[in-house]
């Protein structure tokens, strides 16, 4: 599960670098920017549905462990509702009518994601026999995310 679970996080890391890539763009390309995130809702989707299947699976938790694991579990309806509002609000109609609100709004919730994925790494890896993902060191599609030109 360790590994499955690192996958889906260095998916999610190239998916985000790619939507961050075209929130750099001075006008939106619809075409790209749509499948940029779709590409971005699917990765998290798939990365919560194998948190979902893990969390259960763990045993022999510390009670810090298991307050950490309750805490991940409950703030994870709350993230996937404001996800689910900011898809919502932010139609193509809508980026196309503020590029800029949506270029802030974007990164917002793209830092939320990347600050989720390293809380996600710091307790789940150790959990699954793994090193915690050192949050000082950006996985490896952060460092080589496309430089906006």
């Amino acid at each position: 599960m360790l590994t499955n679970l690192k996958t889906a996080h260095a998916e999610l890391h190239a998916a985000i670098a790619e939507l961050e890539a075209e929130t750099q763009r001075y006008e939106p390309e619809e075409g790209s920017l749509a499948a940029a995130r779709l590409k971005l809702t699917r990765a998290s989707s798939r990365r919560r549905a194998l948190i979902d299947q893990i969390i259960p699976t763990l045993r022999d938790l510390s009670p810090e462990q298991k307050s950490r694991v309750q805490d991940l579990r409950r703030t994870a309806s709350d993230i996937a509702v404001q996800s689910s509002r900011h898809i919502g609000d932010w139609t193509m109609r809508a980026i196309l009518a503020d590029w800029q609100g949506y270029r802030r709004a974007s990164k917002a919730m793209r830092n939320a994601m990347q600050q989720r994925i390293a809380e996600e790494s710091s307790l789940l890896y150790p959990l699954l026999g793994g090193p915690a993902q050192d949050a000082s060191r950006p996985a490896f599609a952060t460092l080589h995310a496309p430089i906006p030109i």
